[in-house]
């Protein structure tokens, strides 16, 4: 598997884009040394968690009609 990957990418067949550089404040969450950047290094992977089961797509279902009474 690793040799084909190696010849898959080094034929220029995927060219990935550079990464911008992050805003200011959550380049300090990374690299600052203040207690509150630590924290949130250390708690990262909770965080994480937390954010992954709200971000829920929801597309209304417009083939029910919901104004009328039952």
């Amino acid at each position: 598997m690793d040799n084909y990957f190696k010849a898959y990418y080094k034929k220029g067949n995927v060219i990935l884009p550079l990464i911008r550089k992050p805003p200011l404040y959550l380049s300090y969450l990374f690299t600052g040394n203040n207690p509150l950047y630590r924290a949130f290094r250390i708690n990262i992977r909770v965080y994480n968690y937390a954010f992954a089961f709200t971000l829920i797509s929801y597309k209304k279902n417009t083939r029910i009609n919901f104004s009328r009474r039952i």
